[in-house]
């Protein structure tokens, strides 16, 4: 970024190869190796930290959508399809560059939501058995994938009736419709040749039978009707597959859709608390990049990352910009710093959710692990103000982080260390080593890693004094030195709180 400048290297970005999970994955399966449920989480390691994330704009856009489109291994079924759910990340990184139309429709036809929120095997109404669609990925769609409860204006804000309410953007009847067009859906592929007991599989988009779909009139939203219409002989889900483009057409095109995506994607990705006029700025890019394209996602990536209000020098002291770290993002932060690697270039960082109060694929809902609008009591809340990360940090992760960090500098990243050396994950301390007896130079470089320069004064004062206190009556003084140096400030605000 350095060399390059801004958007130059997002420009780079854009063009640089996706680099995918599943294929570590497979290669698992053809080295006839285990794959476990945590097995998911070795590509995603390898992607955020190893020495082949060449792609980690598109891998952060990637995690970020997968806090918006969720699914989650907390479902039994999910859990022992560490392949399936790969590879619906994998679509989350396709899309991170596509457009936001092609990932809505993805989401939608992917068998793990298919199971998750379980539109997969969802048939049309039987009277006479008094069954009926389930509403369920209907619902979710609406709410969470697309337009969100209530109606915004353009600049995110809600747009009230003349009482001054907020106005919601749909009402059961329109969930009911919605649940008649996700029927029909059942496992895909080219062994899927049957609607109840195919071959299950949890790679390829699921496959309509329209035997199963209801084809008669659907009412949507803002008057988009879908007509009835007739099964395909032999059946080949050509009506049924109808129905979803429309529905996925009507979210799309929806008003709410451009607002509702972008504020969450500048609040996981640069500020929790975006003005309006920033988000307008941006959904205005989603409505049309400038060439006539709705839902460019570059375009929507670039105009995020280069607002006037993401640059603005003034923000790095404002107190009310800016969004705490992830754990999960703060610990890959870390790791990157110092050039974590794992000589057999095997990154299994797995167990680390009770200590990071989170992990990739397992959110305890469909509603992420925090929710976009949480607000802690206190200073915060009174001033109005969000802060969704806080919601995952409580009295025992807020211990439990740091205490992980203290081993993390001396044994590496790995929970347990590891029987075998070589699968460890090392921070690379050479370069810190070399100034053991160099406190100042030290302090310069870790501030300048870690929180980018912007080390509060005092706090390098009183760290500085600290590791200079380290003498050699420790035993192992000069490289308690370089842990102690780097285990304090990875613990400070600044380094917990990106600006």
């Amino acid at each position: 970024v350095t060399e390059l400048g801004f958007e130059k290297w997002i420009a780079a970005q854009f063009r640089t190869k996706p680099r995918y999970h599943r294929p570590m994955i497979d290669a698992m399966i053809k080295a006839k190796r285990p794959v476990y449920w945590d097995a998911k989480m070795r590509p995603w390691w390898e992607r955020a930290i190893g020495p082949t994330a060449a792609d980690p704009l598109r891998q952060r856009v990637a995690f970020a959508l997968s806090e918006i489109f969720v699914i989650s291994d907390r479902l039994e079924t999910l859990s022992g399809q560490p392949r399936g759910m790969v590879s619906y990340y994998d679509m989350l990184v396709k899309h991170a560059f596509g457009n936001a139309r092609g990932l809505l429709r993805d989401v939608a036809l992917h068998p793990c939501m298919g199971v998750y929120l379980s539109h997969l095997k969802n048939r049309k109404a039987d009277p006479d058995l008094g069954t009926f669609p389930d509403e369920n990925f209907a619902r979710e769609v609406m709410q969470l994938f697309s337009i969100g409860l209530w109606m915004l204006n353009e600049d995110g804000t809600l747009m009230l009736d003349g009482s001054g309410d907020p106005i919601p953007t749909y009402d059961n009847e329109a969930i009911t419709n919605f649940a008649r067009v996700f029927t029909g859906l059942s496992f895909g592929g080219s062994k899927g040749t049957q609607f109840w007991w195919p071959q299950e599989n949890w790679i390829s988009p699921m496959r309509m039978w329209d035997e199963y779909h209801d084809m008669d009139p659907k009412i949507l939203l803002n008057g988009v009707v879908l007509p009835a219409r007739s099964p395909s002989i032999p059946d080949r889900g050509t009506a049924g597959m109808a129905d979803i483009e429309g529905a996925i057409d009507c979210l799309f095109l929806h008003p709410n859709t451009g607002p509702f995506l972008t504020k969450q994607l500048i609040q996981k990705l640069v500020t929790s608390n975006p003005s309006p006029e920033y988000v307008g700025r941006v959904s205005a890019v989603f409505a049309d990049n400038g060439a006539g394209v709705r839902g460019d996602m570059k375009a929507v990536i670039r105009a995020i990352l280069l607002d006037p209000e993401a640059r603005a020098y003034s923000n790095l002291a404002s107190p009310t910009y800016g969004k705490m770290k992830e754990p999960y993002l703060r610990t890959a932060g870390l790791a990157r710093a110092f050039n974590a690697r794992s000589a057999a270039r095997i990154y299994d960082l797995s167990y680390l959710d009770d200590i990071h109060f989170q992990q990739p694929y397992s959110s305890p809902s469909v509603f992420n692990f925090f929710r976009p609008g949480y607000s802690p009591a206190g200073a915060i809340s009174d001033a109005g103000l969000v802060a969704p990360e806080f919601q995952v940090l409580n009295s025992i992760s807020a211990i439990s982080l740091p205490n992980y960090y203290f081993n993390v500098v001396r044994y590496g990243f790995n929970r347990w260390g590891h029987s075998n050396p070589k699968m460890v994950v090392m921070p690379n301390l050479k370069v810190e080593m070399s100034l053991w007896n160099d406190v100042p130079a030290l302090m310069r470089r870790l501030d300048l890693a870690l929180t980018g320069g912007t080390l509060d004064p005092v706090q390098h004062q009183t760290i500085r004094e600290a590791v200079e206190a380290i003498d050699s009556t420790y035993w192992d003084w000069k490289r308690e030195r370089i842990f102690t140096a780097i285990y304090l400030i990875s613990t400070l605000p600044e380094v917990a709180i990106q600006r």
